[in-house]
């Protein structure tokens, strides 16, 4: 099956929870990723339609979030006075203008929002290529999280895919085998 394809199954699959799953589970996942936070660098995002909420994260940890540029490059920003601004996707960014760059090369943890996942830790994203182009030769700890209802057997996969090294979910922690 090719990602497009995919992409619409685990859309459909996400859209079977209800807002109250979303909101129990995504406390789950946060409770998950806390143990892992702890003195770090952290690259997080900002929730978009009904991605895993790690609003509790990004309140309780001083977190970069990422903004993509005209250019269509990503890059990390932390915000100095808590000043946002919604990108035309309706996705809550940093204002440049009031936030600092985050060297990709100073984060430890980048929390990665996923569609969809396999056993091999392999992520589906929205399709942009932002995250895989990012993550590209970092030595970051990569943590997906998703609801367990968005796992998949396998996924297609291109030259430029990067796995993650940890995905939550609600219901556990899967890690790379080494």
């Amino acid at each position: 099956m090719d990602k497009k394809t995919l992409r619409k199954i685990c859309k459909e699959k996400r859209s079977l929870l209800s807002p109250e799953q979303r909101a129990s589970f995504s406390y789950l996942i946060c409770e998950k990723l806390k143990p892992f936070l702890t003195n770090r660098t952290i690259l997080s995002y900002s929730p978009y339609q009904e991605e895993v909420n790690v609003d509790i994260i990004n309140n309780q940890y001083d977190v970069a979030l990422p903004v993509i540029s005209e250019n269509r490059i990503m890059k990390a920003y932390r915000s100095i006075d808590k000043t946002y601004l919604l990108n035309k996707l309706g996705i809550k960014e940093p204002d440049p203008l009031n936030s600092i760059i985050v060297d990709k090369n100073d984060i430890d943890i980048v929390i990665v929002p996923l569609l969809g996942f396999d056993h091999d830790l392999y992520r589906l994203g929205h399709g942009g290529g932002y995250y895989d182009l990012y993550l590209k030769d970092m030595d970051a700890l990569k943590i997906g999280v998703a609801f367990s209802i968005q796992k998949l057997e396998e996924l297609p996969r291109e030259a430029w895919d990067i796995p993650m090294d940890i995905i939550i979910t609600e219901t556990g922690i899967l890690s790379r085998k080494k």
